[in-house]
């Protein structure tokens, strides 16, 4: 499951969202795009740290598309 996100995010540069844990093991959330699929990891680009990062896949906990984020609509008394 986790390969079609990866190669949705590849192939269509739209992010997708991991949660992580590190070899230190805290969890880290983060929000991606995929730009290289190997057998080891992926190689991403960081939305939040606006960097590249790469990720071992035996580490990755979860996968999923984004969401679309819903407006708070203000009220005005």
């Amino acid at each position: 499951m986790m390969n079609c996100l990866f190669k949705y995010s590849l192939e269509n540069k739209l992010p997708i969202d991991l949660i992580y844990i590190n070899d230190a093991g805290e969890l880290t959330f983060r929000a991606v795009i995929v730009r290289k699929i190997t057998v080891e990891g992926i190689l991403t680009f960081d939305i939040g740290k606006q960097q590249l990062r790469s990720f071992k896949r035996a580490n990755i906990l979860s996968a999923a598309k984004q969401r679309k984020k819903k407006r708070d609509k203000l009220c005005v008394i």
